[in-house]
């Protein structure tokens, strides 16, 4: 278990370099050394050890003095954590095992980028889903019980990934014909697809490979009430001026697309569009040019929370305890007839 935790939080530094990096379109690779974003001077082995040099340095840069963000703590320590608890949980089933530290690392990083950015690199959702498909994979090769094919054809990871998608892409869709804006992005429609393609795999043998999925919506929607008001009232606080409504109203105007093209987003997300995109991408880097992308940044309203982060807790919360949620309802729902 020591073991690992510190894996965890040797993680976790790198996982500090991911949630830095991509959303600014940086090399992970390039530059191989990590550096101070205030002064960019190098940083050396007395200043990555995880959790002890952010303290022992007084939480400072100890080449330019200025203040390091608390998130590097926190994410090394949360990752650390959640590897600790994944490891105690899962150490007899070593392919879950890794499967699930693997998709943890993907998690935390779409958790704490989208927090700070309001989006979600196509690579880190790409890999959350992969991650499962391949589970799923060697699960089906190896003949275990929780991944046969479901009619004799269909992977449980694939059906999970479009089960996935058409909820979270449901409320895309309603909330787009509610205000004509994007409710929820697409970003966070094609992580419920990793998410579903995971989950369906811990579904108690003799019950629907869908088991998880109503405990899981209702614990997103769930942590989301409880946290995205103070999240929302954080942000008017820290904001310098908050913008009147009609200043809102103009900054956000209506969307000129229809329910045609919304649908079509999802749709062609589901079919992969996005690894396509991401490929074209990377070979336009590699031949040594800059990827351009026409449309403006994305800037979120003054009451905007992302929902990224929720999904990810309500996630791991079905993982858990899903099971023990959904037996509690059912007795409580159910009682049995004396």
């Amino acid at each position: 278990m020591v073991t690992a935790l510190a894996f965890g939080l040797a993680i976790g530094s790198f996982l500090n370099v991911v949630i830095w990096r991509l959303p600014q379109g940086k090399s992970l690779i390039n530059p191989s050394s990590s550096f101070c974003p205030n002064c960019l001077h190098s940083l050396h082995g007395i200043d990555l050890i995880p959790l002890l040099s952010f303290l022992m340095q007084g939480c400072k840069c100890r080449y330019c003095k200025q203040p390091i963000s608390w998130r590097y703590f926190n994410v090394e320590l949360l990752t650390g954590l959640t590897f600790l608890v994944i490891t105690y949980r899962f150490w007899q089933t070593p392919t879950n095992c890794i499967a699930l530290l693997l998709f943890s690392a993907v998690m935390i990083s779409i958790f704490f980028t989208d927090l700070d950015t309001f989006t979600i690199p196509d690579s880190l959702n790409l890999f959350g889903f992969f991650i499962p498909l391949v589970r799923d994979i060697i699960g089906i090769i190896q003949k275990e019980p929780n991944h046969v094919l479901l009619g004799g054809w269909l992977p449980r990871s694939i059906l999970g990934a479009g089960v996935g998608m058409a909820i979270f892409g449901a409320i895309r869709l309603i909330g787009w014909l509610w205000k004509r804006q994007e409710a929820m992005g697409l970003g966070d429609v094609l992580l419920a697809r990793g998410m579903g393609a995971f989950l369906i795999a811990f579904a108690p043998l003799g019950t629907t490979p869908l088991y998880h999925f109503l405990t899981w919506l209702l614990l997103c929607c769930l942590s989301g009430a409880i946290v995205g008001p103070i999240m929302i009232l954080w942000r008017k606080k820290t904001m310098p001026e908050a913008p009147s409504e009609e200043e809102e109203e103009q900054d956000y105007p209506e969307s000129n697309s229809n329910i045609r093209e919304q649908i079509g987003f999802i749709v062609y997300c589901f079919v992969l569009g996005d690894l396509w995109d991401y490929l074209k991408d990377v070979k336009v880097r590699w031949q040594g040019k800059s990827v351009i992308h026409p449309e403006e940044p994305f800037q979120p309203a003054p009451t905007a929370v992302p929902f990224g982060p929720f999904m990810v807790i309500g996630f791991f919360l079905a993982v858990f305890f899903g099971e023990w949620i959904a037996h509690a309802y059912l007795s409580y729902a159910f009682p049995p007839i004396k």
